[in-house]
């Protein structure tokens, strides 16, 4: 063994040497930080041993189910069979499959079968149209209703308001009947009145009116008896034109009025009346009426008389500056002379005179018929037409002026 080379009291005197160091901590301190180190190297070994196990235990299931789980599914492959809730569950699986499938096929044919039926709807309409069509083009076109039209018939007609209310339009309706009564018109009238649909003609809503209608004195008088304060005498310009419009085809040369049973009536403009007088000659011209391209077009008399027949049928090719309405004569029939003998009126066609065997030309043929009925005359004579007939005119003879406008039935 080697010796050292210092001797112990060369060590002893160099330790002496050294500065001094002093602890203050008591030996109870000491010891609990003895403890406590001794403490914590303990845990450190228990914890890591804790941490081991528990990563063995989930490694070990990971392991366990991952081989039951392909036992069990070489097991089911190699026998090729299923439990009853297993095949249960695949069918069901199996049909909303087919079903999803499926279903685009069935809406499709559904489709395809709508299709073909709305096909064959719109071509049995399309028919049904053409028909229809083909229908009105050979009939005879007719507004006016004319004396050979009332064989076993009666005629009501009725002055509404236009749209604007501006002028009274006369549409007439022909009814079929065995034996006419003239006694009973005014009950028809009523009736009437309850059923007309304005609307569809474009027409005001007019009737029916806050008023009850009845035979007067004779079969050639109506009485109209008011409710108190009724709004029609406030309104009586319209009222009067409409009723004076529509008593003068119905055969009722004049109306007595009253209030609540009692006699007279007082109206606003035209003051306390008891009767009025229906005139049946006014001397107007006739102008078209048409609300729109869907409604009809009428003959409409004007709001004002005119000194002769020359006169008014040149007004019946005016322009009037009234919504609806236009000239009921074309500039393009025109005439040379006209003289009138009785009853009878001669019209003498020009030789630039145009017409035609057309809705239009009838119905402007007719529009210079009604002048000529305003005016007195109840025949009217063409003459130097280009054609024979327009329509069911013959303008080789002498023509009855119709009995009534407008036949909308």
């Amino acid at each position: 063994m080697r010796r050292s080379r210092w001797k112990e009291s060369e060590i002893e005197d160099m330790l002496r040497e050294l500065p001094k160091l002093k602890d203050d901590r008591t030996k109870a301190e000491v010891y609990a930080r003895i403890y406590d180190k001794k403490k914590k190297k303990h845990w450190i070994p228990l914890f890591a041993g804790v941490a081991s196990l528990f990563l063995m235990v989930v490694l070990a299931s990971s392991f366990i189910i991952d081989k039951n789980g392909t036992t069990s599914r070489e097991d089911s492959g190699s026998s090729g069979k299923l439990s009853l809730s297993e095949s249960k569950e695949m069918a069901d699986l199996e049909r909303k499959d087919t079903s999803n499938q499926e279903k685009p096929s069935e809406d499709k044919q559904e489709a395809q079968e709508f299709s073909s039926n709305q096909a064959k709807i719109e071509s049995k309409d399309k028919f049904s149209e053409m028909e229809q069509r083909k229908g009105e083009k050979e009939k005879t076109f007719e507004q006016a209703i004319y004396q050979d039209d009332l064989e076993n018939a009666s005629i009501i007609t009725m002055g509404v308001p236009d749209d604007q209310m501006n002028f009274i339009v006369p549409i007439s309706i022909k009814l079929k009947l065995k034996h006419h009564d003239e006694s009973d018109t005014l009950n028809q009238l009523v009736n009437q009145m309850s059923d007309i649909d304005e609307a569809q003609y474009g027409l005001s809503d007019y009737f029916p009116l806050d008023i009850k209608i009845s035979q007067g004195n004779d079969i050639n008088t109506a009485h109209i008896d008011f409710p108190e304060k009724s709004q029609l005498l406030a309104e009586d310009t319209l009222f009067l034109h409409s009723m004076e419009e529509t008593f003068s085809y119905n055969n009722i040369e004049k109306m007595t009025f009253s209030t609540e049973g009692k006699q007279g009536a007082r109206f606003a403009h035209a003051g306390y009346l008891k009767e009025m007088d229906i005139p049946h000659q006014k001397n107007r011209t006739y102008l078209l009426y048409q609300r729109d391209e869907s409604s009809p077009s009428f003959l409409v008399p004007s709001n004002m008389g005119y000194r002769d027949f020359e006169e008014a049928l040149q007004a019946g090719k005016g322009e009037a500056d009234i919504e609806g309405i236009s000239p009921a004569i074309p500039h393009d029939l025109k005439w040379e002379r006209i003289s009138s003998n009785g009853d009878l009126v001669i019209i003498h066609l020009s030789d630039q005179a145009v017409i035609e065997n057309s809705d239009e030309t009838l119905q402007a043929l007719e529009a210079i018929l009604f002048i000529a009925k305003d005016f007195g005359f109840e025949k009217v004579k063409f003459e130097n037409a280009p054609i024979e007939e327009v329509g069911k005119l013959n303008l080789t003879e002498d023509i009855l002026v119709p009995e009534a406008p407008n036949q909308v039935n």
